[in-house]
């Protein structure tokens, strides 16, 4: 005798804003790093465990997730120190960075989370590797007014990442050549990233930041440039270094001089 199907809603449990009937806004579906690095924004991306309870890990996912905690484990078989994530405009480049900014965070707590155990497993690896984390969103940052923290000011890419990963002394390394709007090379660099750990640096829409037309546009842009190509080659060089940065695949998401 065939058994009755339950119906779908006794199977599956509906999100709450749906059992409650309450429309969606599409704003929450926005991922923000920089918000997230502060513990702000909406739930579904501020807190780790719902971010990843919700989000399904795709293969790419899968891929990215396992072979960075490879890289910041210490394993450079089957793993890159440098990944440019290339999309079309809503391709998920930023919600992946989210998932690697909260996996960095979190270190052995995160493999409480749904999907983490999979991606240990993938990267050969018994807990998730803690790292010193930094993040630049070219939306967000503006390079004339700056940004200031803990009564440190920063004018530019470097030396935003240099403040994140190791505070006013980090930032000191670098200050000559935030004020000269001058990129490192890369002495100065391995000298800004802290030495012994993991370390995770996530850069988010390069491009938006390198198209503003200001006074600073002549060093910040073509300086960027400099300054990731060193970036990346200082990374690839060290131990348990990944840099992360995303890019768009559609020359129509951008201006013409970008």
């Amino acid at each position: 005798m065939a058994t009755a199907l339950k119906p779908w809603f006794h199977v599956v449990q509906p999100r709450e804003d749906l059992r409650e009937e309450r429309p969606l806004d599409a704003s929450e579906f926005a991922v923000e790093l920089d918000a997230i690095r502060k513990g702000e924004g909406p739930d579904d991306y501020r807190d780790p465990a719902r971010f990843f309870e919700r989000t399904y890990l795709t293969q790419n996912l899968r891929d990215l997730g396992a072979q960075v905690l490879r890289r910041l484990g210490g394993s450079k078989v089957e793993s890159s120190a440098v990944f440019s994530l290339v999309t079309q405009f809503g391709g998920g480049k930023t919600h992946a960075m989210a998932m690697l900014y909260h996996l960095a965070q979190g270190g052995v707590e995160a493999a409480e989370w749904s999907g983490v155990t999979t991606l240990l497993q993938r990267a050969e690896l018994q807990r998730v590797p803690r790292a010193r984390t930094a993040i630049f969103v070219g939306t967000n940052f503006d390079p004339t007014s700056g940004r200031t923290e803990g009564g440190v000011t920063r004018h530019t890419p470097w030396g935003e990442i240099a403040y994140q990963l190791g505070g006013a002394a980090g930032f000191e390394v670098v200050a000559r050549h935030d004020r000269d709007r001058i990129a490192p090379a890369g002495d100065a660099i391995r000298e800004m990233i802290p030495r012994g750990e993991p370390v995770l640096i996530l850069m988010d829409e390069i491009m938006s930041f390198v198209g503003r037309d200001s006074v600073e546009k002549r060093h910040v842009g073509v300086q960027l440039y400099h300054f990731m190509q060193s970036l990346s080659e200082v990374a690839r060089s060290s131990e348990r270094v990944v840099l992360v940065a995303s890019l768009q695949a559609s020359p129509g998401e951008t201006t013409p001089d970008e």
